[in-house]
């Protein structure tokens, strides 16, 4: 079956896209409430950016093996939800003003900002309940490998979409209404996205692994070497998905700042750059997507991959933003076609029996490596060839973002050609197994 139901494209749409704009400001404006607000240091947003990491894929990997057990990932998903728009407003709570009254004066601000790790650390739990384990599985179970490409090139312009939203709108709010309003305001969002579900989502039945193992046992199952062996292509797939996002995030953490500080465009001019790339990412992922499968996928890859690598390189040499704006949006092309094509490929390979843990061995390629790798090497390439230096939000003398984080990131692009050509180098019509 090939064409989805409305209720089924309704709920990729709406729980795909106010999950991704509420992970888009646990991301950024988290950090910008901490620092300003609160007037935690820089240690304590690497702290929280950290333990979010951690907490969301162990979430993932726990609460996915959970609902296999349970099954109707309906529940995990609509209830996961209201409890993450609940954790959301409950930072409207925190402020120097309010741990005062409970704390000597010395320990306020340290004591607020512990209290915003802490939440953060709840929000991402029931996050990544709702979003990475319960809504992931679901959509894995509510496709099938005729329409994941359609679906995931909508799913992947919604992160995209989410920042474009959260940065040009979450200021305004802010500054109109002030952080607690906020919080208030994005968690009944989430919450009542949680309550519509109740009324809509088609729930699935996970299929049930007739081998009653302990939950530890089951929980261990995707790390078991026998079987990495049994289903190698699912494997292969999470390395190649690893080898991208470690190159993405070589140059992306630093992006805003690179076309800001070191090309010199003003905040204006890179917002208009960046919004530009990104809805001209957007819109080729939703409209070419169902067309992958039907070029072939190791086409489609062998293309995306070129065309992402080329934009990487040309990224780094361009300095107008015009030009910026016209190679921009080939690379987040690029990225968007990649990204796509091994979402899709993960989710035809994912072990029907354990859909819901292997969520978070998904996460654990997917977010918590690249996440330590590359910004590291991003930040070790910037700290080696930076020229110049300029003072950051946080008052810190920092160094110049250079060109070379694009060239490196091309370069490790061009990694994920090693894993892909083993992963399609089947037959494009041959069944899934």
């Amino acid at each position: 079956m090939n064409r989805l139901s409305k209720k089924t494209w309704l709920t990729v749409i709406l729980f795909g896209l106010i999950g991704q704009i509420a992970w888009a400001i646990e991301n950024n404006e988290f950090n910008l409430f901490l620092f300003n607000h609160i007037g935690g240091t820089t240690g304590d947003i690497a702290t929280m950016v950290a333990w979010s990491a951690v907490i969301a894929t162990l979430t993932t990997l726990v609460m996915g093996t959970v609902s296999d057990r349970i099954g109707h990932r309906k529940l995990f998903l609509c209830g996961g939800y209201i409890f993450w728009g609940i954790s959301t407003m409950a930072f409207s709570l925190i402020s120097r003003e309010n741990v005062a009254k409970f704390t000597e004066p010395a320990k306020v601000v340290s004591t607020a900002a512990f209290l915003v790790v802490l939440m953060d650390c709840v929000m991402t739990f029931f996050g990544s309940t709702a979003n990475d384990a319960a809504f992931n599985s679901w959509v894995t179970e509510s496709t099938n490998e005729n329409n994941r490409t359609k679906v995931e090139g909508v799913l992947n312009a919604f992160p995209l979409l989410a920042m474009l939203i959260v940065v040009g709108a979450s200021n305004i709010l802010i500054e109109m209404t002030g952080w607690p309003v906020y919080f208030i305001a994005i968690g009944a969002v989430v919450i009542l996205c949680g309550i519509a579900g109740f009324f809509f989502v088609e729930d699935t039945k996970p299929v049930v692994n007739k081998e009653q193992e302990s939950f530890f046992r089951t929980l261990l199952y995707g790390f078991r070497p026998q079987v990495i062996r049994e289903n190698r292509l699912f494997y292969t797939a999470l390395l190649a998905l690893c080898i991208y996002n470690s190159a993405t995030q070589i140059f992306m953490p630093y992006l805003f700042i690179y076309l800001n500080k070191t090309l010199g465009f003003d905040t204006l001019t890179y917002s208009a750059v960046m919004a530009v790339v990104v809805l001209f990412a957007s819109i080729i992922a939703i409209l070419f997507s169902g067309k992958i499968d039907s070029f072939g996928r190791k086409k489609a890859m062998n293309a995306a991959i070129l065309i992402y690598a080329a934009g990487l390189l040309l990224a780094g040499i361009v300095r107008s933003p015009l030009l910026f704006t016209i190679i921009g949006s080939l690379m987040m092309t690029g990225f968007v076609a990649v990204s796509v094509i091994l979402m899709s490929t993960i989710r035809d390979y994912t072990p029907a029996e354990h859909v819901g843990m292997f969520q978070g061995i998904r996460l654990l390629a997917y977010v918590l490596i690249p996440m330590v790798i590359g910004p590291n090497i991003g930040n070790a390439i910037i700290h080696a060839l930076s020229s110049g230096t300029y003072i950051n939000d946080y008052g810190e003398m920092v160094d110049l973002p250079v060109a070379q984080v694009f060239f490196a990131a091309a370069l490790g692009v061009l990694l994920i050609y090693l894993p892909s050509h083993y992963l399609f180098r089947k037959k494009q019509n041959e069944p899934v197994k």
